[in-house]
């Protein structure tokens, strides 16, 4: 658990680092910037939060504990994750691609949970592509119902692949393929997916790059 932490911690703490580098910036101007110094303070609260909410969740979920589900509309998290890592797309230069469907039908999910799958997803996927120099690198993230009656997410980068041999491996605890990774960020979201019932797997993309899905049971509303 402590390495599920210290792994699912680290992004928001990066986070905070950037904003109050940045409110330094902003306050040590000859004519201090006071409005976007107090709004990278606002951020450092947010991500601070976030951080509390990612040691909660993690807890939750190694004890086995009720996480705090409620109906969710997959889009709406997709969306908070993407103003998450719009620095991360930034500074590596990643162009996004949004293909959601215009309407879905909720899940019932906890919300942190699945903002910690998409960042995962969407940072292996920013990661994966560090390497390309001859062509763009973009990342792609889709939604639909799928034909089975779930709620399909697909993130999709323009990266070096992944190897057929890792590929089936890459969800256990401490496997990665990064010289600095831990290992546990893909890990973590098998388990959230599947505690949540749902499916995670990786495929090739049919020209470079991989492809990671997740589905999840769409939320059976009581009729009562």
């Amino acid at each position: 658990m402590g390495a599920s932490i210290a792994h699912e911690v680290n992004q928001p703490l990066a986070a905070i680092v950037t904003n109050a580098e940045a409110c330094l910036l902003w306050l040590d101007r000859e004519t201090p910037n006071l409005d976007e110094a107090r709004r990278a303070v606002e951020q450092i609260i947010g991500d601070g939060n976030r951080a509390g909410e990612v040691i909660r969740s993690i807890r939750a979920l190694s004890n086995k504990a009720d996480s705090q589900r409620a109906p969710l509309d997959i889009n709406d998290v997709v969306n908070e994750v993407i103003a998450l890592v719009r620095r991360e797309l930034l500074s590596h230069r990643v162009s996004l691609r949004t293909e959601l469907a215009p309407v879905l039908p909720v899940v019932l999910a906890d919300r942190v949970q699945m903002q910690q799958v998409m960042i995962n997803l969407v940072i292996n996927g920013i990661e994966a592509m560090e390497a390309v120099t001859d062509r763009p690198r973009e990342l792609v993230i889709r939604s639909c119902q799928d034909e089975a009656d779930q709620v399909s997410i697909a993130v999709k980068d323009s990266g070096v692949g992944i190897a057929a041999e890792n590929a089936d491996r890459l969800f256990g605890a401490f496997v990665t393929t990064k010289s600095n990774g831990m290992g546990m960020g893909l890990s973590i979201c098998r388990s959230i997916i599947q505690a949540h019932g749902g499916c995670i797997w990786v495929e090739p993309n049919l020209t470079e790059g991989a492809a990671f899905h997740f589905t999840l049971p769409l939320h059976q509303m009581d009729a009562s």
